[in-house]
């Protein structure tokens, strides 16, 4: 074999072996009009669970995707509650007239394009994903 080709070979074989192993993690994703806000893990959790309505001064809507490995492990971590547990939380809560209800949808890219399209609309979403979105907190 061709020293330049094998080398070749070999350089993209470790790029893709690279690319397999990096995994992105999950993030707590906002539309642009949030650029600039960072959270730290008090409003991280002040937010989620509507104890805090606002990002600055921009109204929150948050977003919340049926079955999101990312969603899960990101709602574990920050607010001890899966998915099932915060979605529960939040019914109550609406129910009893202590919030607006989050916005249900099906997969991380409807979830990335509401929060796009949404003033003010968080999501948990795989960091991968956040091409235009503001990112506001991680793991």
């Amino acid at each position: 074999m061709n020293p330049t080709i094998h080398s070749f070979t070999m350089a993209a074989a470790v790029l893709l072996a690279s690319a397999a192993m990096l995994q992105a993690e999950p993030a707590l994703l906002g539309n642009k009009g949030l650029t600039g806000q960072a959270l730290d893990a008090d409003s991280i959790k002040a937010v989620l669970l509507g104890k805090k309505a606002t990002i600055g001064d921009t109204r929150v809507v948050i977003v919340i995707i049926k079955g999101s490995e990312s969603q899960e492990a990101f709602l574990e971590g920050h607010i001890g509650m899966s998915t099932d547990q915060f979605n529960t939380y939040w019914r109550r809560l609406y129910m009893t007239g202590g919030g607006s209800a989050p916005k249900n949808v099906d997969t991380e890219d409807e979830a990335s394009k509401v929060v796009a399209s949404t003033p003010g609309a968080i999501a948990v979403i795989d960091s991968a994903k956040a091409d235009g979105l503001t990112v506001l907190a991680s793991k």
